[in-house]
């Protein structure tokens, strides 16, 4: 979102955690749903780079970590937006509502159509033993020949150095089997 004004209440990063988080994980985990009192993190990149947002003004965005396949609809997007507002200015201090010049929602929904993204999840697969690093996807299909795949869903997971490993990988790969199609005789 783009507000008016500073927002030095919020360093670059700032997370809003709960005293008992533990409600908040199992609403993520073991009964998924929106959460009733949820942890998230504050992004403020003009905090630190006046060229990420125009003079007199901040950049920011929230994300709020939610279980992934949860109905997704305009009315709980708007009612969630409403609870996050009024929550950054309870515990930061900041308020936002009435200083808002731009702002845009990416969910579940957005992740499903843009990216074709399971259940709409924004991480991929989950960390569990049998999909955690080498037992992720591998980097090209079985299926389509010259089809190669990065990112979270492939070795070795989640995270921006991880998706960075993903790439060379598959780059490597890729020009692996391109130096194999070159040299094998006609």
């Amino acid at each position: 979102m783009g507000v008016e004004g500073d927002v030095d209440e919020l360093e670059h990063h700032t997370l809003v955690l709960r005293e008992d988080w533990d409600p908040h994980f199992d609403q993520i985990f073991d009964e998924p749903a929106w959460p009733e009192d949820p942890a998230y993190y504050l992004c403020v990149p003009s905090e630190t780079d006046d060229d990420v947002a125009p003079e007199g003004h901040s950049n920011l965005f929230v994300l709020v970590p939610v279980a992934a396949g949860l109905e997704d609809t305009e009315e709980l997007r708007s009612e969630y937006r409403d609870l996050i507002l009024e929550d950054i200015a309870e515990n930061t201090g900041a308020d936002l509502r009435d200083r808002m010049v731009f702002e845009e929602m990416f969910s579940m929904s957005e992740f499903t159509e843009r990216y074709n993204s399971y259940q709409g999840t924004a991480l991929g697969l989950a960390h569990t033993l049998s999909q955690t690093a080498l037992f992720r996807p591998p980097h090209s299909s079985d299926a389509v020949d010259g089809l190669y795949f990065t990112g979270s869903n492939t070795t070795p997971g989640i995270g921006v150095p991880m998706c960075l490993i993903s790439g060379q990988l598959t780059a490597e790969a890729m020009a692996e089997e391109e130096e194999q199609t070159r040299t094998r005789p006609i």
